[in-house]
């Protein structure tokens, strides 16, 4: 197995990541998307399908992802196991917890509030968060603009 994972840099604005790195990534991305008490099975199916898919996590990592207690892990103690090597952690992280923790239709307010204590504890200004959250929304507009007109 390559070592490094190709992920598409037109939209990540990276070609390499550690397969280690996706795997503490998704973990993160669980605890942030279970805090409302579930990982729903339209949040679970985006992580590993659209995001799993798209950069090419290897199946390990996918099931690794499936395995993990969500609920007995803690944020500030992954994050602080990351490779600080890997650029723009803090904002795609934000980005792609968002955009999994809204895959089921729903933003709710325990995951809006551990988002922006993932911000905090990563050193990222609200205003990003705020931003970023906006960007989300519209991209979920402009998806389902494009499936009426199509």
């Amino acid at each position: 197995m390559n070592e490094l994972n190709k992920v598409a840099p037109a939209f990540y604005g990276i070609t390499l990541v550690p397969p280690s790195a996706w795997r503490e990534y998704g973990f993160s991305l669980l605890i942030i998307a279970g805090s409302d008490g579930i990982v729903s099975d339209p949040e679970l199916e985006w992580l590993t399908l659209e995001l799993g898919q798209h950069v090419e996590v290897p199946e390990d990592i996918i099931a690794d992802w499936e395995d993990f207690d969500y609920d007995n892990a803690d944020l500030e103690t992954l994050f602080n196991s990351f490779n600080s090597s890997f650029a723009s952690f803090n904002k795609l992280l934000i980005y792609d917890a968002i955009r999994m923790s809204s895959a089921d239709g729903e933003y709710a307010l325990e995951e809006k509030e551990q988002v922006m204590e993932a911000a905090r504890i990563l050193k990222l200004n609200p205003d990003a968060v705020l931003a970023i959250e906006a960007l989300v929304e519209l991209e979920e507009v402009a998806n389902k603009l494009r499936m009426t007109v199509l």
